[in-house]
């Protein structure tokens, strides 16, 4: 593999700013937005009933559904593309296509089945953009600055999470007067200009990345591969995807890690709204859950970068996203066990969150590459890594609706939300210990060894 160039400060913040719009239009969907749009479709009631439960858990994961096969596709094909705009660029640009065109479903969202088209839109263009995009930044960042990306990563996932909550609470804070009645003409505004912001903002960033970062474009390594046919060569590329990075065990234990961390905040994430409505009947939940997720998401801006930075000088990575983890179930333990109303408790719950939280973008896609068969074809690898996301986000809200419904049959609603965080808790001490069975030690002699033979034999 080429040795690329040392990036300044300017050329970070370019390769990275994309992840700030995306964050922008996906952060505040599952805990604010769309639980908040669900009060459109479902009969009215108290907010936070079963029947608003298991719609919000059936959506979410039909519209995952879409996208489960696209990351790996997209990784595998953009690993492998010809032309004078690069790998991974024209992916970027036909996922953005996709995001920019939900915007009119979800914003016109009349019925439920509508919303579904927008969301399914939406969840396929993010998993088109998404594993080009990540396979951009590998690509474009020497070896030894890969802790301060994941940093620079981390702080614009970070920054476009509190700009999308802070946003959906300034237009939805006020949808609601009690838990029985809110404004449907509030929350229909709301969510229009959200999702017209969002999609403003990708149309913006996804120029600059365009336009503005450089990539070589990908050249075949094996003159005998150029009359073979396309289909037999994709198909062939897509299977060393999907079978490749399993012989890794490092990718293994990082991979069932980032399953168990992301099936824990898709959990907490997932249903917070709800819980804030409904177990600690606070009247303005949809503010009250944006502030936590500020709270958190906020303090988090600072430990990201210097812990991505640090990380580059640190033998281990691992303790880092340990230490982070057990924050983050900790925060989470809060909501199971606590009967009084947390109001109180918001700001000392955010800065541990933050803290956990913050150190672990920071180190997660540096751990990520660090576990990775082979940087020559690392589309396939984080393709088949975005499963991580993508299976948690089909599996929480569908576990999660099973539990409170199965607590409501027994009059138990409340502590049907209280197990549902205490499930994302147990997951995230999983992911936890897990993670220290890494073996770090091993990653750069593998990937040096894996690269050569990737090369000829992709």
């Amino acid at each position: 593999m080429q040795k690329t160039a040392r990036l300044s400060i300017r050329e970070q913040l370019v390769l990275n700013v994309l992840w700030f719009s995306i964050n922008l239009q996906y952060a505040a969907l599952l805990p604010i937005v769309i639980p908040t749009q669900i009060l459109l479709f479902v009969a009215p009631g108290q907010v936070g009933d079963a029947q608003q439960a298991t719609f919000l858990g059936w959506l979410s994961a039909a519209a995952s559904v879409v996208s489960l096969c696209m990351p790996p596709l997209v990784g595998t094909l953009s690993d492998h593309t010809t032309g004078k705009w690069g790998r991974r660029r024209p992916y970027i640009a036909i996922g953005g296509l996709f995001l920019i065109a939900s915007t009119p479903f979800l914003v016109s969202s009349v019925n439920a089945a509508i919303f579904l088209i927008g969301l399914s839109l939406l969840h396929l263009g993010n998993n088109v953009l998404t594993p080009a995009y990540q396979s951009l930044v590998p690509d474009r960042v020497p070896k030894e600055q890969r802790g301060e990306a994941s940093g620079y990563v981390g702080a614009m996932t970070i920054l476009g999470n509190v700009a999308s909550l802070g946003l959906a609470a300034l237009l939805l804070g006020g949808t609601t007067t009690t838990q029985h009645s809110y404004n449907k003409n509030i929350i229909h505004s709301g969510i229009s200009i959200y999702y017209i912001v969002g999609a403003a903002a990708l149309f913006v960033t996804i120029l600059i990345t365009i336009f503005y970062v450089n990539e070589e474009p990908y050249k075949e390594r094996a003159s005998e591969e150029a009359g073979e046919k396309f289909f037999s060569r994709f198909a062939r590329w897509f299977a060393h995807g999907w079978h490749a990075p399993w012989h890794s065990y490092n990718f293994i234990v990082v991979f069932l890690t980032r399953s168990s961390i992301m099936l824990g905040l898709a959990l907490f994430m997932t249903y917070v709204e709800y819980y804030f409505a409904r177990v600690q009947h606070i009247t303005n939940f949809v503010q009250v859950t944006a502030l936590v997720a500020v709270l958190a998401l906020g303090g988090g801006v600072v430990s990201g970068i210097v812990f991505g930075i640090l990380s580059d000088h640190l033998k281990r990575r691992a303790p880092v996203v340990c230490g982070a983890t057990l924050c983050m179930s900790l925060t989470s333990l809060a909501f199971v066990v606590t009967s009084a109303n947390l109001i109180g408790w918001l700001w000392p719950l955010g800065v541990l969150f933050g803290l956990g939280y913050g150190a672990y973008t920071s180190v997660d896609w540096a751990l990520s590459v660090d576990v990775l068969p082979s940087l020559e074809a690392a589309g396939e690898g984080l393709g088949v890594w975005n499963a991580t996301t993508n299976l948690p986000a089909i599996i929480a809200p569908l576990l999660g609706s099973l539990i409170i419904n199965l607590a409501d049959r027994f009059g138990q609603i409340e502590l049907g939300y209280r197990l549902v965080f205490m499930v994302a808790s147990l997951c995230l001490i999983v992911a936890a210990v897990t993670v220290l069975f890494v073996r770090e030690g091993q990653m750069a002699a593998q990937q040096q060894q894996s690269s050569p033979s990737q090369g000829e034999g992709a």
